[in-house]
């Protein structure tokens, strides 16, 4: 997760245009190793998984959450 993020902030300092094809799949990469650490913290602490999803994809643009 961590990492990913390191890769958003290092294509920003390279130049890469906020919004472009490159962020928006640095992003994804970040949401979908997001979910991953949150399954495994879950998983880690017991619990089951979430029935809902509380934030949305990058794609979800018509979603109420994601306005």
């Amino acid at each position: 997760m961590f990492h990913s993020l390191r890769r958003i902030c290092d294509g920003y300092a390279d130049g890469a245009a906020v919004g472009g094809p490159e962020d928006r799949a640095r992003w994804e990469a970040r949401g979908k190793a997001a979910a991953e650490m949150r399954t495994l913290m879950r998983e880690d602490l017991g619990v089951g998984p979430l029935t809902e999803r509380h934030s949305p994809l990058l794609g979800d643009y018509g979603h109420p959450a994601a306005q």
